[in-house]
């Protein structure tokens, strides 16, 4: 039956290409992924791919109207890393108004969001925007049906893991509040950049820790062990080169991206190690097709190329930032990093 099915935790596809994607271990059923949120800017969409076989990735850009106010955020504060449902992107267990706030961490995200039950939990009253006040970008042909409704945030609360590990505030933040279903269980919504960009914070997989501010900066030994990579800015997101057969290859470097997805015309300049397969991918504009396939040929600048699972898809992120990839944990999940967006020169340091 090749008609589209929906899976367990709201999942939609096509029964053969989810079966056919890869095998599978007696302790994991033949159940769709949480989400993949492929980079269709501001639409998060559902990939036919059993649990815990496929990158996700998610980014959000707003392309016209008032940017979103990033807020203030101050403190210190560290805890131990929570992964998002069946994946690495790392969520946020803030607190508002006495109520739980769990946000991804996500630097491919040009504004925060929050989904209508979250804003409803906190008692928030969203205000509807005219059409034409605040537009997004996503795939598919549906965008222009999109209402996205802007909020302030009451102040959000990261409290460490002991009484001395700190506390995170980020105080008079707006964000949008869309009906996103397909972010992981549990999650509200996004963290996003207006806000990460105003203190360090490191991701340390090997610790099992995040942390912000100054209890995210690294010892003189650590600094002077890291490749630092330098980070640009292109329309309120940060992008830096990757290595490429043919050279630099600029990609969007997204903490929310759980892969490597690379533009179509990409395919042939790698190896591919395998074959690729072909799905449809179900956004909140529309339906769009996407490859999946293993490939050898993109690594980290100062690095070997490596093997990697890539996601080929002709994504409007790659015109609107000038990148031909987006660079997510397939590559990243592997180092610590320290992101200092918060400098005048941004970088990222991996160790």
């Amino acid at each position: 039956d090749r008609s589209p099915q929906r899976f367990p935790g709201g999942c939609v596809g096509r029964m053969a290409d989810a079966t056919r994607a890869a095998p599978l271990s007696p302790a994991r059923p033949p159940v769709c992924r949480w989400a993949i949120r492929i980079p269709l800017l501001a639409a998060w969409a559902v990939l036919p791919i059993p649990l815990g076989t496929t990158p996700t990735a998610a980014a959000l850009l707003q392309l016209g109207g008032t940017p979103l106010r990033g807020g203030r955020l101050e403190g210190a504060v560290g805890l131990p890393l929570e992964r998002a449902s069946g994946g690495d992107t790392p969520v946020l267990p803030f607190t508002a108004s006495g109520q739980p706030l769990r946000l991804l961490l996500d630097t491919g995200a040009s504004m925060t969001m929050v989904l209508p039950a979250a804003a409803a939990r906190l008692g928030l009253n969203p205000a509807r925007h005219p059409e034409t006040s605040i537009t997004l970008a996503g795939g598919g042909l549906g965008c222009g049906r999109l209402r996205p409704q802007r909020v302030n945030l009451p102040t959000l609360r990261l409290t460490g893991s002991s009484a001395t590990a700190g506390v995170l505030r980020l105080e008079g933040a707006e964000a949008l509040v869309l009906p996103v279903a397909a972010l992981p269980p549990g999650v509200d919504g996004v963290l996003g950049i207006p806000s990460l960009r105003q203190l360090p914070f490191a991701i340390d997989p090997r610790a099992g820790r995040v942390s912000f501010g100054s209890a995210a900066l690294p010892s003189n030994a650590d600094e002077a062990s890291a490749i630092s990579l330098p980070l640009r800015w292109k329309r309120g997101l940060p992008l830096l080169d990757l290595q490429g057969p043919r050279g630099p290859l600029p990609a969007l470097a997204d903490t929310g991206a759980e892969g490597l997805f690379l533009s179509p015309e990409l395919r042939q300049t790698l190896t591919p190690l395998g074959p690729g397969q072909r799905l449809t991918l179900v956004g909140v504009c529309g339906d769009q097709p996407v490859t999946r396939l293993p490939m050898l040929g993109i690594g980290l600048p100062g690095t070997e190329p490596r093997a990697a699972e890539v996601v080929l898809t002709a994504n409007p992120i790659f015109s609107q930032l000038g990148v031909r990839a987006i660079l997510g944990q397939e590559l990243l999940g592997s180092h610590r990093q320290l992101w200092r967006l918060d400098l005048p020169n941004p970088r990222l340091e991996l160790r």
